[in-house]
């Protein structure tokens, strides 16, 4: 572990070199910051530390916009050094700074003064991500990549002969060709509860997007540490993930991010979570604006399944959404989750225009009424898919989208009104059987 302390006076300095020497922590470097000067001049020495120090720094509240200023420069020096950990001692504990630190990329706000032991602890939990960080990196390393590609993916159209033998049937992701010419939409899914339905509904929306309503798009799954929404679109068939991208961020480009998506459907991708907690927790808020940059690039309509607590993560994500659905179902928890949720995210910044409310398994005598609920969560309903477990179990129980199972049902119909509004466009009525059987033998 790389250690790296900045201190804005000789006590604290002092205090935190002492308290650090006693955990037996050793510090790498311990900078004092010159009064009133700016951070970035602090910072500089650490511009080349290796991937997984820690930089434990204080700001203070008593030199007016100070605080504010330390987050931008923050915010603009982590951008390009996504693999840094950094924890920052402040004496103010409002939501308006932890919100603002999170969105910075800061990894967490302890209290000023610290607590030494609460302090060790900390560092300590930080530096076995930072080991576990280093490992994932060196077997990285040990199965090596070419070009940028994960081992084993294929790089472009051309052959690689350590790729082993593709498939002539097998469906390659669909990126460069007819690439939009201007960044894609970027909606993200929410839940105000979990076990409410919201990586079905996204999952769903996403594969009728691209099937039905022909366009091109992807679906990413950020919820890192309980991520199966890659289940719902094949079985979980995909061979790489979100992490494989993220390890090799400093390299990310069109060729990178085409050898880790899964092709669902000609016009739909999937870029799975990671397998396991241990590669989740080397992931970035800057790594992900990364891939979702590039994402948007490559298609028009980007869907993100987001996990429902609130972090540096998504926050990040939804800074960046154009629409932020808020999934819950018609029950009292609920309610009272979405009323937090959505309170939250107006004292974050987001607009009501962004937010759009949709009750998942709507049942006509709930126990909380459409008309009820809108008036204590202060949105109005924007969809409601009904209730139909005898359609749904057997798309969730073989891992389809619930199209390829059971295209007409009252949830397929409900979800294909919902994904028309979302691209102002009617969904294509569907024929009866008998008018369908009757062109095919024409």
């Amino acid at each position: 572990m790389s250690l790296h302390v900045i201190a804005s006076n000789d006590t604290l300095l002092a205090t935190l070199r002492r308290s650090l020497q006693q955990n037996a922590l050793p510090v790498a470097s311990a900078v004092l910051r010159t009064p009133g000067s700016h951070l970035l001049a602090s910072l500089q020495c650490l511009n080349d530390a290796p991937p997984g120090s820690i930089v434990l720094l204080d700001s203070p509240v008593n030199l007016g916009s100070t605080a504010n200023d330390d987050l931008v420069v923050l915010d603009d020096w982590l951008r390009h050094r996504p693999q840094l950990n950094v924890l920052l001692l402040s004496e103010d504990n409002s939501k308006a700074l932890l919100t603002r630190a999170m969105r910075a990329g800061v990894r967490e706000v302890l209290p000023l003064p610290p607590d030494p032991t609460e302090l060790a602890q900390t560092l300590r939990r930080w530096s076995e991500r930072a080991a576990a960080q280093a490992l994932m990196s060196k077997a990285t390393g040990a199965t090596g990549t070419t070009s940028g590609t994960p081992s084993g993916a294929t790089s472009g159209p051309a052959t690689n002969p350590t790729a082993g033998p593709t498939s002539p049937t097998e469906a390659t992701p669909s990126t460069a060709p007819n690439s939009p010419t201007r960044p894609g939409r970027l909606v993200a899914f929410m839940g105000c509860k979990g076990g409410n339905g919201t990586s079905f509904v996204a999952a769903n929306m996403a594969h009728i997007m691209a099937s039905e309503f022909d366009k091109k798009c992807a679906f990413i799954d950020l919820d890192l540490q309980c991520g199966d929404a890659s289940f719902y679109l094949g079985s979980g068939a995909n061979k790489h993930s979100l992490s494989d991208l993220t390890r090799q961020i400093d390299r990310l480009d069109e060729q990178l991010l085409a050898s880790c998506l899964h092709p669902v459907t000609p016009r739909l991708n999937l870029l799975a979570a990671p397998h396991s907690l241990e590669n989740a927790m080397a992931i970035h808020p800057q790594d992900i604006e990364k891939v979702l940059t590039l994402a948007r690039n490559l298609h028009e309509h980007v869907v993100v399944d987001l996990p429902r607590n609130l972090n540096a993560l998504t926050l990040k994500v939804l800074d960046m959404a154009d629409v932020v659905y808020i999934v819950m179902q018609s029950q009292t928890p609920d309610v009272r989750d979405a009323q937090r949720l959505v309170n939250t995210l107006r004292a974050l910044g987001l607009s009501d225009t962004k937010l759009r409310l949709l009750v998942n398994r709507c049942k006509p005598r709930g126990w909380v009424s459409l008309t009820e609920l809108e008036k204590a969560v202060g949105l109005k309903v924007q969809h409601s898919i009904p209730s139909g477990p005898e359609w749904v179990d057997e798309s969730l129980h073989t891992g389809q989208p619930l199209t390829e199972v059971n295209n007409h049902n009252a949830v397929v119909d409900a979800l294909r009104e919902a994904t028309g509004a979302l691209l102002e466009t009617a969904p294509r009525k569907n024929r009866h059987w008998m008018q369908r059987w009757i062109g095919q033998n024409a």
